[in-house]
């Protein structure tokens, strides 16, 4: 062989050699993503996530498209809570008719007290007449026992007052509960 062709054949071969490198790199560069874009190959793996309501209602709005993306504390739908508004009015009105209950309670207990003072006041003047001998011993047993009796009722009123008076507290917190589920947009 000679000089002449040996020089050419490292010619073509650098030449090749370029040019082969050459296009390897033009379709690396033509196949370049973006900066800040990431390519690969594998799966991804999402979280799925049910989405329900504390209370069973009736949908008045749908605000997104099932499959969208959305960001944590975003409203996705508006319920109908009419029937939430309709049990809280009735809870509303439930403590109102428990107070008066309370107020019929004490009202009660005050007539009560009343009963008892004048009780005493019937005791006293009954011992004092059987002491001179102008009344009798059974007149007398009559106002101790209507003394008794009374004041046992007085402990019943004000145990009726106690329960009443919790019957308010628990009304108070059905209210506290459905006025906690009606959550305005």
């Amino acid at each position: 062989m000679s000089k002449k062709s040996l020089g050419l054949m490292i010619v073509a071969a650098v030449v090749g050699a370029a040019g082969f490198f050459g296009y390897q790199y033009w379709q690396q560069m033509k196949s370049n993503l973006p900066k800040g874009i990431a390519s690969g190959n594998g799966r991804i793996e999402a979280k799925l996530v049910d989405v329900a309501a504390k209370e069973v209602l009736r949908m008045k709005e749908i605000l997104v498209d099932e499959g969208a993306l959305v960001e944590p504390g975003e409203v996705l739908v508006v319920l109908d809570t009419a029937t939430l508004e309709a049990q809280l009015s009735e809870a509303k009105l439930n403590v109102a008719a428990t107070q008066e209950k309370a107020a019929v309670a004490k009202a009660a207990i005050a007539r009560r007290k009343a009963e008892i003072d004048l009780a005493k006041i019937e005791v006293k003047r009954s011992t004092a007449l059987v002491k001179e001998r102008a009344g009798s011993q059974r007149e007398l047993d009559v106002r101790r026992t209507a003394l008794q009796t009374t004041t046992a009722g007085l402990g019943e009123e004000e145990a009726k007052l106690r329960t009443i008076e919790e019957e308010v507290k628990v009304a108070q917190a059905k209210i506290a509960v459905r006025a906690g589920a009606i959550i305005p947009h």
